[in-house]
C-alpha cells in the first residue's frame, strides 16, 4: 500500500478471524473523503460519550487528519481520530499538565476517541488507534493524547507513548494524564 497517497480508505485485513472483530468493518479517512452522513453519525456518536464540549465541534471535525470508523453491520459502533490541535489548546493542555516544552515541532492528537457501551473491551478502539498511528508513521513531530481512561492510558503505553507532567482536572473528567511520542 502506498502511504503517500492523499485519500483512501485504509482496511484492516487482519481482522477476518471468528471473532466480533471479524464481523466489524473498519475505515480511515479525511474529513473531506467523508460523506456528510458520515461527518454527522462521527459527530453523534462523539456527543454520545459526553466528553466534548460541542462547541465548533464540527469544524474541530473537519480540521482532523484523519477520522477512524468501526461498523458494526450497518451501525456505526467506535470512533476515533487524529487531530490536529491549535496552539491555544496545546498550551491549555501544558499549562493544566505542568509541562514546559518548546512547542517547534509539529503536533498530532490521538483524541475524539468513543466505543458504544455494549461493545467495549472487544478491541474496537485499540483497533482504530493502531489504524490510525500507522497511518502518521511517517510524521516527523509529536503525538500526544489526553486521557483519564485507564484502558487507553494502558495502550498508549504499550504504543511507545510516555506520561509526562501531573495528572489534571478536565471540563468532563478527572486526573486526565497528558501521553507523548515523538517520531
Amino acid at each position: 500500500m502506498n502511504h503517500n497517497i492523499s485519500t483512501g480508505l485504509v482496511f484492516y485485513p487482519g481482522y477476518n478471524q471468528p471473532n466480533f472483530l471479524g464481523n466489524c468493518h473498519f475505515e480511515i479517512k479525511r474529513p473531506c473523503d467523508c460523506s456528510m452522513i458520515q461527518l454527522h453519525h462521527f459527530y453523534l456518536l462523539l456527543r454520545k460519550g459526553n466528553k466534548v464540549s460541542p462547541v465548533d465541534l464540527h469544524l474541530k471535525i473537519f480540521n482532523a487528519a484523519f477520522l477512524a470508523f468501526c461498523y458494526h453491520g450497518k451501525k456505526l459502533v467506535g470512533i476515533s481520530a487524529i487531530k490536529r490541535p491549535n496552539v491555544s489548546y496545546l498550551h491549555d493542555v501544558y499549562k493544566k499538565a505542568g509541562i514546559n516544552t518548546n512547542m517547534d515541532q509539529p503536533f498530532l492528537e490521538i483524541g475524539y476517541s468513543f466505543t458504544r457501551e455494549s461493545l467495549r473491551k472487544k478491541g474496537i478502539s485499540s483497533t482504530l488507534k493502531r489504524m490510525l498511528l500507522e497511518k502518521i508513521r511517517y510524521h516527523h513531530g509529536i503525538v500526544f493524547s489526553t486521557t483519564a481512561t485507564p484502558s487507553s492510558q494502558r495502550f498508549l503505553l504499550a504504543n511507545g507513548f510516555l506520561a509526562k507532567g501531573n495528572p489534571y482536572q478536565g471540563n468532563f473528567d478527572h486526573h486526565i494524564v497528558y501521553f507523548e511520542r515523538t517520531q
